[in-house]
């Protein structure tokens, strides 16, 4: 995992970037298997103190992840329960796209053996036409 660290409006600080590189490698690696990279901006804008992560994967995905409080280790805290709801996220996609169910095939009629004698109803038919009405 190869990290990129900036700071505006403010000094450059090896225990903040410790303190960040461990928690997102920690984080992070619970969700990727791939190579990624991780770009984190450390910024002071008059008491607000922000972090922002851009995370880019090998497989091609990308999560920007940003959040501002009071204290910049606060900050990092909250970034990091942000990036691993969005990296939750993406794997549940993932991994919930491939098990669609089996689609109804469309215009399959049963066998006159298997259909039942239900009476139809002309309130039915009037009911079955409104529906269809909406729909469109």
């Amino acid at each position: 995992m190869q990290f990129r660290f900036s700071f505006k409006h403010m000094e450059t600080s090896q225990a903040l970037q410790n303190y960040a590189k461990d928690k997102i490698k920690v984080e992070v690696e619970k969700f990727v298997t791939k190579p990624i990279e991780a770009h984190v901006t450390f910024s002071v804008d008059r008491h607000q103190h922000q972090v922002l992560c851009t995370l880019a994967g090998g497989d091609g995905f990308t999560v920007n992840v940003e959040h501002s409080c009071d204290d910049m280790y606060g900050s990092v805290d909250h970034m990091i329960d942000k990036m691993v709801t969005q990296l939750q996220r993406k794997k549940e996609k993932l991994k919930d796209h491939k098990h669609h169910k089996a689609p109804i095939p469309f215009g399959v009629v049963p066998a006159e053996d298997d259909i039942e004698a239900v009476p139809i109803d002309a309130a039915d038919i009037v009911k079955f036409e409104k529906v269809a009405k909406q729909r469109r």
